[in-house]
Parts: C-alpha cells; structure tokens; sequence
C-alpha cells in the first residue's frame, strides 16, 4: 500500500512540474481589497518577436500561460473599469514559473505599455523619457467634449482654442506643427499647417472612436522625423482583436452636454475569430454655441484704452500730422460682451472608423484601416463683431485616412520581428474669412481725403495629399540587445484655391473747414466699387517630401541598467509648380527696409532640399523594484514648413511675404526623471530643459505704402525648462477603495539671443511667449467594493502669466485678449458613474458638472472664452 501511495505522489508530482514547469507565467488578478477578478484578460508579448498570447482568469482569479521560450516578457493584465497592471518579465532555460499577483486600482490614470516612446510595446518603467497615458476607461470616466480637451489629463499639457472640435494640445510650451500628432503610430501632422497661426487638428480624429492616447515628453525627432520638437502625442484608434473562439461584440458612446446641447453618439459592431477580426464604429454629433461663465455679461474692455494700456489705431495718422477719432480703425476697438453666449462656436460633423485584422498563418497578420471623419460649419469662438473685426469659419473640414500594415514575427532567431505599413491621408477643408480693410484715399487736391472701408470675404480650400510608407525591422544582433531599424517616406501634396469677393464703400472724408481739417461721416455708407471677383492664391502647388532611416538599440548592460540609444538621416525636399494667381513679389513693392529678393520663391517653381541627422542616447536604471531612475539627450529638428516658406499675402495685420531662405529649428532636449509604479502608489517627477535654435516666428519685418510686412525669420534661441509630476495612491478602506491623485507641471521659458527685426533692440532674457507657468489638477475618487459605482471631485489651477514676452506687450497691435489671456483661474468638476452590470461591464452611465462654479476664464494665450457650467450625461455600452 505505501509503495502504491509513493508511486502515485511521484506521477502527481510530475505532472503539475508538466503543467507549471519553466516557461511558465501564472498568477492572479484581484482589486485593491483581495477581491478576486474574473474575466481579467492577460497578455504576454514577447519584446523581441511581437508575438502574444492572451487568455483570461477564471472564476478564482487565477491564469496561466505555458510553454513560453527564454526571452523577455511584456505582460498585461486588464479589465474594465481598472487600471491596468503591467510588468516586464525575462525567463530563462531552467527557470523556475513565474508568479505575478496583480492588484489593480479603479479608474486611476496610472504609466502602462507605451508604443509611441520606442516604436514597440513596452513597459513604461523602461522608457527613458515620460509618458503619459489616457486610456478608454479614462476618457469614459471624463466624458471630454473633445479629443484635444482629453489631452489636457496629461501634466504638461495645455490648451489652444476653443469649441467643440477646435481644441488643440500645447506641451512643454510649445504646439502647432512644433508638436507632432500621430494616428495609430502614423502621421497627422501635414506642411501645410501654419505654425503661427493655427495647428494640428486632434479633434479630427473623433473621441469616442478613440483606445487611447499617450503623450511622449521630449523629442521624437530620431524615430519620426520633423515636427517632434517638444513631444509626441499618438491617438491610438480602437482596434479589431482575434478571439479564441467565435464573438459578436456591439458597443453604444452617448454624450449629452446641457451648456451647448451637444450631443454625440457613435455605434459599434464586431465580430471576432481566433483568425479573423472586424470592427466597424460610427456616429454623429452636433454642438450648439456654447456659454461661458457667469460673469462673462460684465467683460468690458474700455478700461483698456482709458488706461492707454491699448490704443486703438487711427484712420488718418501721423503721416498726414494730425488724428481723427470719427473714424476708428475697426481692427481694434472697445467692446462689452452683451450675452455669455459665444458666437461662431457651434459645429456638426459624423465620423466613420473601419478596421479588419486577418491572421494569414501563424506569425503574420494583415491588418487595414479606414478613417472618415467630417465636419461642418464650424466656427472660431469669437471672431464676430463686437469682440473683433474679422469672422472665420470652416465650412467644411474633411479628413480620409486608409492604412494597410503587414507583421511578420519570428522570422529568424535573430530577425524577429518585421512590420511594413502603408497609408494614404487626404485633408481637404475650407477656411473662410470676412473682413473690412480701412484705408484713407487723399485727392489730387490733397482735400478732401476719402475713407474707404474694403469689405473682403475669401474662401480659400486648402487640399493636402499625403501617402506614407512606414518599413520597421526588429533584430537580436547579441543577447541583451533588441534593435529597431526602419525607413519611412511620405509627401504632402498641397493644392490651393481661393475666392475673394470684394466691395468698396467710403464711409466719410475729411475736409477743409473753417479752422481746418473737418470729419464728415456719412449716415449710408456709400458704394464706390464692385463687388469684385479674383482668385489669387496664397500658398503655390507644392510638395514637402521626406525620405529618412533610423536606427535604435535598445540595450540591457545588466539586471539593473538600461541603455537606449538611435540615429536617423533624413533627406527632406520641397518643390513649387508655377501657379496662377500665386504672386510673391508685389506686395514688397516700396518696403522700407527693402525684402531681399534671394528669400522670394522663383514664379516659375522652384526646389529646396535640405539633409538633416538627429540622435539620442537615454539610460534606465532600476534602483527598486518598480521604480526607474531616467536620463536622456536628444537632438529634435522642425523643418519650416509650406505656410513658413511660401505664404504671400494679407493677413489679420498687413501681409505675409514669403521666405525660402528661412532655416530649420533645432533642438537640445534633456531630460531626467523618476518613476515609481507599487500596487499602493504610482508616481513620477521629471525635470526637462530643451534649447532650440533658430525659432521661427512670423515678424514685422518692413513697411509698406499698404501697411507692414511680414515675413517668416529664424528670430530667436529660446530655453524651455520646467517639471511635471503626477501621484495617484489608492487606499484600501472596508466599503471601498479611496484614490488621491494630482498632477503639477512648472515652465519657464526664456530667450536667449534674438532682436527685434525693426528696431535692433535686443530680446536677450526676455520671457518667451505662450509659456503658461504652472499647471496643477488635483481630485479625490471613491469606487465601492462590488464596483458598482463611484464618486469623483477635481480641479485645476494655472497660476498667473507675469513674464510677458515684450513683442507682445509693446505691440502696436496688441488687443484686449491678449491681456485678458493671462489671468490665472480655477475650474472644478464633480462627476459620478454607475455600473449598472459590475460583474461584466457592460453598461455604464457618468453624470458630471463640468465648470462648477460657472468660472468665467479663458485658457491662457486663447482669444475666446472658455464653457461655463455644464451638466454631461455619458451613456456606455459594450457587448461581449
């Protein structure tokens, strides 16, 4: 009987060493409180090769993955409505299983996998620069109006514009085309974009067809090209993903907001096979305009010109000697806001988002995409008279975006990994303005002078083509090292077209009186010429082409020390077509100083080709289990752009001439932080200093007979320095789990050489501009135990801006807006969520009170107010 009982413990011995032997990952998913998670998918994918498996736990919590090869593991592990856990892991020959005990947190925005930091999923303690993450569970939570609203849950983000879809990203003090934007790991950014005076457009990429989001700090320019100056933000799109056996999945996003009566539904439906995943999303919305805070009634910017702090320019000046306040310009004139309604802020517009997957053997996938995205009659918050002269709306503004990309994993023991993609974007909107140009006409006789007001409304659509070819290769060359190494080619193909209708009245003249010149308007405008039709063209038919390669090691030197390294060439190239309509030479005519005509493009076309080498080298240190000293050096680049090199024409003050001669910025981008990700706390602290060379900024340049000249110049060296931190640290209590978190970023940014193109006068020490000083969110979470629900309260406070950059202080142009913007303010939100099916997920509504106290702000350096208070309905759905 004994020898019977041996013989049988030694068979059951070996059989669980067969069933957890070394290669083995087992463990369980539970929440805060011990609580076991069912249905918590893993996943564990191989660093090198890209290839995963996924499985889920079971009623106990419990999972298990076998048979795994020696080699280095991403695994994450994940529900809904949770953070997730992620970890790296290395397994040996011999090794014993690996057990990992995961405790996720409710809803906190904690460091996960980022792909956009080093072209490849990783862990986040690995990456030797900060990240960032919003995931979907956080933007259900938040309920954002917008994709560029989303953004602003990142430390270090800031916002530019207003609206529904009109918000736009600011990191590290700068945005616009200084700040690439990537969809799926692919390019939005386009040369057309103007860096002064507009930039990227997240919001068309729609929220709710959003995974998630990571914002990159530091330069991206080795691993992307031009425009990654301050960072890198990558909306990732929902995705169709395999399953182990056949699925049907559905999903519903409804968004109410009471401000503006927005309103917002996007529907889904998938099915999903261990080979084969389909997903298709779409839906529409529609924004009234929106309110600002309660006390915008009382916003009156007469004290301004009192003060003489503004003045408002005169119709007849001092070339004439003598001034006339019956004819103010109307450029810039006093205004008090009679409602808390913002004009020209509403918008409509649907959405479309396709994706298959298809797995064409074992270790290749072919996945495509389509991304269709309309919106219309969308207005700039504010541009209406009283509150300025000018109107500006987009009347339609369309974006198509189709990719293909193609894995090969596992191709070699040393070629592992191999992924080319292929993407074709198409922009097409147009941009129309209505504006009055005034002007003062003298008669042969000297007396009397005319006025005229020059009634201009343009349309101008702007058309950018863009393919992209994306080839990325993964290598082992030795143990310990992983190589990345890739080309990417694209064109943007610009095409414009432009309609300006014209109409000219004489308001009233000046004439001789008895004791001298006398103003004389008139009760009726009186009609002197047109309207008049023309179609000139601003920017000419022109390419902006790159060809780059890039190389990246990523090398573990020990257990505890790692280093990341990359170089790239890139071979950049802009060429013009002689168009009709383009003219770049009349309007420097008479300019004093005179434009040196080396920096006008050729009428008959012309070609620029630039080279350009960038490199970074960061390292990674592991001082604790997880936690992560970082340090890193990277050198960024921005390529001047179609709007830098060729704009010629007017625009809101005088006219732009072009510059081709105008050169790249560069950059110096340092970077050194901590992190720290324990299953009680997640923490980070990163300290930044960026110089750049050569900034680029629009500038008066000349005077002519019509009124200054611009011109796009490499005008100054600039030092961004700041510090971003974040903490969320949950507390286990009976009834439930209690989160604290926050979030502070400080800047400053200061120039460092430059002068005033007019004046010689020296910039040096001077504060840079658009610099908000510092950005701090802080909130408190409850979910209860059985996460059925939970409770949040937040805010955020930017303090003050009191270094003021002179160029716009000391601007004969500056307007009340501008000083308006630099008010420091604070804004609140009080937010709840039901689970109506915790033990799944499946159905889930958010109530919030976005602007609590009905706070009348602007964001700083914005010309439009921000929305007041406003009750948010979130309506989620997802079918498994």
């Amino acid at each position: 009987m004994a020898k019977r009982v041996f013989v049988w413990s030694v068979c059951a011995w070996l059989a669980f060493a067969s069933v957890a032997r070394a290669g083995d990952i087992v463990g369980t998913a539970a929440d805060m409180s011990g609580g076991v998670l069912q249905a918590a998918r893993v996943t564990v994918r191989n660093v090198a090769t890209n290839q995963e498996v996924s499985t889920r736990s079971d009623a106990g919590g419990r999972f298990k993955v076998s048979n795994l090869a020696a080699g280095t593991y991403l695994v994450i592990i994940e529900r809904d409505g949770f953070s997730a856990d992620v970890r790296t892991i290395d397994i040996a020959d011999g090794a014993a299983p690996v057990e990992i005990a995961a405790r996720l947190v409710p809803g906190a925005v904690q460091m996960g996998v980022t792909v956009t930091a080093t072209r490849a999923d990783r862990d986040g303690l690995q990456v030797p620069l900060r990240v960032d993450g919003v995931t979907r569970d956080t933007l259900e939570a938040k309920s954002p109006e917008s994709t560029g609203d989303a953004l602003l849950l990142a430390p270090g983000v800031t916002l530019v514009g207003s609206g529904p879809v009109g918000v736009r990203p600011r990191v590290r003090g700068l945005d616009s085309t200084r700040l690439l934007v990537l969809v799926d790991g692919e390019r939005l950014n386009n040369a057309r974009t103007a860096t002064d005076r507009s930039g990227t457009e997240v919001g068309l990429v729609d929220v709710q067809s959003v995974d998630r989001m990571e914002v990159v700090g530091g330069s991206g320019s080795v691993l992307y090209g031009t425009d990654a100056l301050a960072g890198t933000v990558n909306i990732i799109t929902n995705q169709a993903r395999f399953a182990d056996k056949l699925k049907l999945t559905y999903g519903f996003d409804g968004y109410y907001s009471s401000n503006e009566k927005g309103r917002r539904g996007t529907a889904s439906l998938g099915i999903s096979t261990p080979r084969f995943a389909f997903q298709v999303s779409g839906g529409g919305e529609a924004f009234d305009n929106y309110r600002a805070g309660a006390a915008a009634k009382n916003e009156n910017t007469s004290a301004y010109f009192t003060s003489g702090q503004i003045k408002n320019a005169d119709t007849i000046d001092d070339n004439f000697g003598f001034h006339f306040k019956a004819f103010p310009d109307p450029f810039n004139q006093p205004f008090s806001r009679a409602s808390a309604v913002i004009p020209a802020s509403s918008s409509t517009g649907n959405s479309l988002n396709v994706n298959t997957m298809v797995a064409l053997g074992d270790s290749q996938t072919l996945q495509v995409k389509y991304l269709r995205r309309r919106i219309e009659d969308a207005g700039f918050p504010d541009f209406q008279a009283p509150m300025f002269f000018q109107q500006v709306s987009l009347p339609f503004n369309n974006l198509d975006r189709v990719s293909a990309r193609y894995e090969l994993r596992s191709v070699s023991r040393w070629f592992t990994n191999l992924k080319v993609s292929a993407y074709y974007q198409d922009q097409d909107r147009l941009l129309r303005n209505q504006f009055p140009v005034q002007y003062p006409v003298p008669s042969p006789g000297f007396f009397p002078i005319n006025v005229y007001r020059l009634q201009i409304l343009s349309d101008t659509e702007q058309h950018v083509m863009t393919p992209g070819l994306d080839i990325q290769a993964t290598f082992v060359p030795a143990r310990g090292h992983v190589l990345i190494a890739g080309a990417m080619a694209c064109s943007d193909r610009s095409i414009d077209s432009r309609t300006s209708i014209t109409q000219s009245t004489i308001i009233g003249n000046v004439g001789l009186g008895a004791y001298g010149p006398q103003a004389n308007v008139f009760a009726v405008p009186v009609l002197s010429g047109g309207p008049t039709t023309t179609h000139p063209v601003r920017v000419p038919n022109s390419s902006f082409r790159d060809l780059g390669f890039f190389v990246q090691d990523e090398w573990d030197v020990t257990r505890f020390a790692r280093i990341v390294a990359g170089v790239r060439v890139d071979q950049y190239r802009v060429t013009t077509d002689a168009t009709t309509g383009y003219d770049a030479t009349s309007l420097t005519a008479g300019a004093a100083p005179a434009i040196n005509p080396a920096t006008l493009p050729s009428a008959a076309g012309d070609s620029i080709s630039r080279g350009a080498l960038t490199g970074d080298l960061g390292v990674v240190v592991k001082v604790a289990e997880g936690a992560s000293l970082i340090a890193r050096y990277g050198r960024s680049y921005r390529h001047p752009n179609l709007e830098e090199l060729l704009f010629s024409g007017p625009a809101t003050v005088g006219a732009i001439a072009p510059n081709v001669t105008v050169k790249p910025e560069t950059g110096d981008n340092i970077d050194v932080g901590l992190k720290v990700q324990r299953s009680h706390y997640t923490a980070g602290v990163s300290v930044f200093s960026n110089t750049y060379h050569g900034f680029i900024s629009t500038e008066i340049v000349s005077q002519t007979p019509s009124g200054p000249l611009s011109q796009a110049i490499n005008f100054s060296d600039v030092r961004i320095q700041g510090i971003e931190a974040n903490l969320d640290a949950p507390f286990v209590l009976k009834p439930g789990v209690l989160t604290v978190f926050g979030t502070a970023a400080l800047t400053r940014g200061t120039v460092l050489a430059g002068a005033n193109p007019l004046t010689g006068a020296s910039l040096a020490g001077t504060p840079q501009d658009n610099i908000s000083p510092s950005k701090i969110t802080f909130g408190v979470r409850f979910a209860d135990a059985r996460d059925r629900w939970w409770v949040e309260y937040s805010g955020r406070v930017q303090a003050k801006v009191t270094r003021v950059a002179p160029t716009l202080l000391n601007s004969p142009y500056l307007i009340a807006q501008d000083l308006e913007g630099l008010a420091g303010f604070e804004v609140h939100r009080l937010s709840c969520g039901i689970n109506l099916t915790p033990r799944t997920g499946r159905v889930g509504l958010v109530f919030a009170v976005e602007n609590l106290f009905d706070r009348f702000y602007r964001e700083q350096f914005q010309f439009a107010p921000a929305r007041g208070r406003s009750f948010t309905i979130g309506l989620h759905v997802r079918g498994l």
